[in-house]
């Protein structure tokens, strides 16, 4: 892991960009709850879930052949998962 303050050859530092990042990220979640759609995404174990436009989350998964999610459970309530915070900003 690079120190936070490691200045890049773009002049930034490495928390910077990861800031930029988050922002980023962040905005392709709002975007994507703005026209009704789910955002998957993995934790930290590697397991996938949907974060829903009503910040609810899912525990999901994708079959290849068909290119589709398939929920098997909910994880958290609306207003209670991982990226839920986004809305209330």
């Amino acid at each position: 892991m690079m120190n936070p303050d490691t200045k890049l050859t773009n002049g930034k530092t490495v928390a910077q960009i990861e800031a930029e990042m988050k922002t980023a990220i962040e905005n392709i979640y709002l975007e994507n709850w703005a026209k009704g759609f789910s955002v998957p995404y993995r934790d930290e174990n590697g397991i996938l879930h949907l974060a829903n436009p009503d910040g609810s989350d899912d525990l999901a998964e994708f079959d290849i052949d068909s290119k589709s999610f398939r929920l098997l459970s909910r994880f958290s309530e609306p207003g209670k998962g991982r990226f839920a915070y986004l809305l209330a900003g």
